[in-house]
């Protein structure tokens, strides 16, 4: 199984984590996972975006354009 290993988690975030462990019976490791585990369930919400917004303007140029002259190659 994979280990993680956390450099400078602040003194106070330890002894809390610690106190946490304590109530639960559980070993320092066993919360650190329990802890994990569940942040690792939340499940991901994605924000959805708005409706896009258009702007035009007007230059007075009206020469054709085709979409090569816009878009890379991908059509991106």
């Amino acid at each position: 199984m994979p280990a993680l290993h956390i450099r400078d988690v602040p003194p106070e975030t330890v002894a809390a984590l610690k106190e946490r462990a304590a109530r639960h019976g559980r070993s320092m490791q066993q919360e650190l996972r329990e802890v994990l585990d569940r942040a690792a369930a939340e499940p991901v919400v994605r924000r959805r975006r708005g409706p896009l917004r258009l702007t035009t303007v007007t230059t007075g140029v009206s020469e054709p354009w085709s979409r090569d002259e816009i878009y890379d190659d991908d059509g991106r």
